[in-house]
């Protein structure tokens, strides 16, 4: 079932897609008639395709179930070499995170700023909207521009709970420190990793070390691998 982010423009059933949406509609060959969802405002609804022409309008059928997690989960991302980033918004957003904050730690090789940061946003947030459409999401997470390190001390006061899965964390995992919490940051080192320091400064601020298990995982994956298991916890998973 192909699905469109689209905007409301009138109280009744109709709805608009905006151009870049419509032309992708239209490189499908979808007509008049044609069965598709219309995700708006982190809705999900069954539609039809009402007019292709002069614009693309869709017809509201009924609402279908969220596929949002019960809990909101921030990604705090030390930024990584390359393209993993792309691997990170992407996989992420099919997973369920919220939102992913790209952060500056001491390790981190790659750095960013300027115009070339803002480019690298576009890019991520253009990927995190193509992964929330393929994966059925209603809403697209933010990518936020990247933050400082000693950021990150106001930041985490946001959150219920922030966890932070560090290869030198032994004895908790991600079970121990949850419970109820709707709210929830992970935070990921780079592939230099967290160093002692910082670990130190996060525990001051609230945050709590966890491990993943006896192995340990590349930056690109560690992530992915904390929300997974928190969505699991937390029955986000359909298990």
């Amino acid at each position: 079932m192909h699905r469109f982010f689209a905007r409301k423009t009138a109280p009744d059933s109709a709805v608009l897609l905006p151009e870049e949406e419509a032309h992708a509609l239209k490189v499908l060959r979808m007509q008049a008639g044609n069965a598709c969802q219309a995700l708006i405002d982190g809705r999900i609804f069954a539609a039809r395709i009402d007019e292709v022409q002069p614009a693309v309008t869709l017809r509201l059928e009924e609402e279908l179930p969220s596929t949002e997690p019960s809990v909101c989960v921030t990604l705090y991302q030390g930024i990584p070499k390359g393209d993993k980033m792309d691997y990170i918004a992407q996989k992420c957003t099919e997973a369920g995170v919220n939102r992913i904050v790209p952060v500056q730690f001491s390790r981190c090789v790659a750095q960013w700023s300027g115009k070339d940061a803002d480019k690298k946003i576009v890019r991520f947030q253009r990927i995190a909207a193509e992964a929330a459409k393929q994966s059925g999401r209603a809403l697209t997470p933010c990518v936020a521009q990247p933050l400082p390190f000693g950021a990150l001390e106001k930041a985490l006061r946001d959150h219920d709970l922030t966890l932070v899965p560090w290869e030198e964390a032994t004895g908790k995992g991600i079970a121990s420190y949850l419970n109820g919490q709707r709210d929830i940051g992970i935070l990921i080192g780079p592939e230099g990793g967290i160093s002692p320091e910082e670990i130190a400064c996060l525990q001051a601020w609230g945050a709590r070390p966890v491990t993943l298990g006896p192995r340990i995982f590349r930056t690109e994956t560690a992530g992915l691998a904390a929300l997974i298991s928190l969505l699991t916890l937390t029955h986000d998973m359909g298990l």
